[in-house]
């Protein structure tokens, strides 16, 4: 338990401090407006990116059936893929387009990856489901 929740409290900690320095800076004259939000959501992008990566990787020790589990690990593959690409996107979008492309696309990109994720979760246990109890003729 404690693996999991020392690198989610230090990453809260980093965005926290990242935002209270760009606060600062923006109020030093140092930085935009404009550049503050895009650096905070850069950060925010790339970290999903970042998490997305591991949820393959979040395996806990087999519970149920080995068909299931076969099934839960390529959800987790395809919702890693989906949403770390989505994450790059998202960075992406923030860095280089215009605010309100970026502020738009951005909501489409992770809505898109978050719904494929979900569809492809729904269809993958569907399908398990369907093979495990076999045909349900009347």
């Amino acid at each position: 338990m404690t693996h999991r929740l020392v690198p989610a409290i230090a990453l809260a900690a980093f965005i926290i401090t990242a935002a209270l320095g760009l606060s600062y800076a923006e109020g030093a004259g140092w930085v935009g407006e404009e550049g503050g939000r895009r650096i905070m959501q850069v950060l925010i992008g790339l970290m999903l990116a970042a998490y997305a990566n591991m949820m393959p990787k979040q395996l806990a020790r087999p519970n149920s059936s080995p068909r299931a589990e076969v099934a839960t690990q390529s959800v987790l593959r395809v919702g890693g893929w989906s949403l770390a690409l989505a994450g790059l996107v998202y960075a992406g979008l923030w860095t280089l387009a215009p605010l309100d492309i970026a502020d738009i696309g951005s909501m489409v990109v992770l809505g898109g990856a978050t719904a494929f994720m979900l569809g492809y979760a729904v269809w993958t246990f569907a399908a398990c489901r369907r093979a495990a109890g076999g045909s349900t003729s009347a």
